[in-house]
């Protein structure tokens, strides 16, 4: 299932590309349009209740207006986007997502356990292109926390994880209290043409100060943009 998920992300971020490309083209050179696959690395605080399993899969897309830097063909860049993270527990879930203080609860049998949050982002990057093949992009982004939401799927609710006939359950919530509206992050790109590397780190944690789990995702993947 995982290996179908990724090569699904990896086709449809090569169709992405391609019409970046045209978008691209069409405003001679003005208009960036690009996305990014990666998994999220806790860089935060271990807690006892609160583990992420090692691929955290998330995503972002964006699009910048390009300023030049004087006559060189290098860019300052300024735009819009949107970014999901996923955070994927390990042998616990949020059976309390309205609480003030959030916390996990544990269990023995599950599918699957995650907590996601969506953001709107404002980023802003300056770009260094190297003998035409080469680029490397170094930024910051702002970004705005349009929703978040938890999901469980395993024997909780009284389930008994010892009867193999006890079915397993469907836990989702719309909604996580006691997490901060903005986060900020930096981000890196090395690009060979329009396919790059892709670093984030993102500085806040998604959860207020003392009042949940220390996560400060540190991201690693591949993006595609219009070179």
């Amino acid at each position: 299932m995982k290996k179908h998920f990724f090569l699904l992300a990896t086709l449809l971020l090569f169709s992405f590309m391609a019409n970046a490309q045209l978008i691209k083209d069409r405003t001679n050179g003005k208009i960036t349009v690009g996305a990014d696959l990666y998994t999220d690395i806790n860089t935060g605080s271990n807690y006892d209740n609160f583990k992420l399993r090692a691929i955290n899969q998330g995503f972002d897309a964006y699009i910048t207006y390009n300023f030049p830097m004087g006559e060189s063909k290098h860019t300052a860049s300024l735009g819009f986007g949107v970014t999901s993270h996923n955070y994927y527990i390990k042998n616990a879930w949020l059976s309390e997502p309205y609480a003030e203080i959030i916390e996990f609860t544990s269990i023995s049998s599950y599918k699957k356990s995650k907590i996601n949050f969506n953001y709107f982002d404002i980023p802003l990057e300056v770009n260094f292109r190297i003998a035409d093949k080469f680029k490397i992009s170094a930024g910051v982004k702002v970004s705005f926390l349009m929703n978040s939401k938890s999901k469980c799927i395993g024997k909780i609710n009284g389930s008994d994880a010892s009867n193999p006939d006890d079915h397993d359950w469907e836990v989702k919530y719309r909604g996580i209290n006691s997490v901060e509206s903005i986060v900020y992050s930096a981000t890196f790109r090395f690009a060979y043409r329009a396919v790059n590397l892709f670093v984030g780190y993102q500085f806040n944690s998604p959860f207020k100060s003392g009042k949940g789990p220390e996560i400060l995702p540190f991201s690693i993947g591949i993006g595609v943009r219009a070179f």
